[in-house]
């Protein structure tokens, strides 16, 4: 499962779930910036389809109806993760980053590979201790 984090999360929790050996890019990644960050929901979504790449973000109210609308016109996509607040509060700063990453992990690790989000939406859950 290959993930993209939304401009709203922090870069470093792509860099840390990459040493956890996720393939994951964030939005607000110099190397990605330019794809990715300061785009329209509706292009970073065809993005996200075209790189094979999970959405991370907490933007329920535009990427619910662009995800909707996809599988509508039959089209396939590589899945939204939605990390709500309370839970993921963003605001948090740099609080956020390791439940984040926590999270991601499991989710990813947990998954089937044959299942993962693709084609469906994902409430991201803390994740529980080991």
């Amino acid at each position: 499962m290959k993930l993209v984090l939304d401009e709203m999360w922090d870069h470093e929790i792509a860099v840390q779930l990459r040493g956890r050996g996720i393939d994951a890019i964030a939005a607000t990644e110099p190397e990605h910036a330019s794809r990715y960050r300061h785009v329209d929901d509706p292009v970073f979504f065809e993005r996200a389809r075209e790189d094979g790449r999970a959405i991370v973000t907490d933007n329920i109210g535009d990427y619910e109806p662009l995800r909707l609308d996809c599988e509508r016109r039959g089209q396939r996509h590589h899945g939204v993760i939605y990390a709500l607040s309370p839970a993921f509060d963003r605001h948090h700063g740099e609080a956020i980053v390791g439940l984040m990453v926590r999270a991601l992990e499991q989710l990813v690790y947990t998954l089937p590979p044959a299942q993962g989000p693709a084609d469906t939406a994902h409430w991201l859950q803390r994740a529980r201790d080991r």
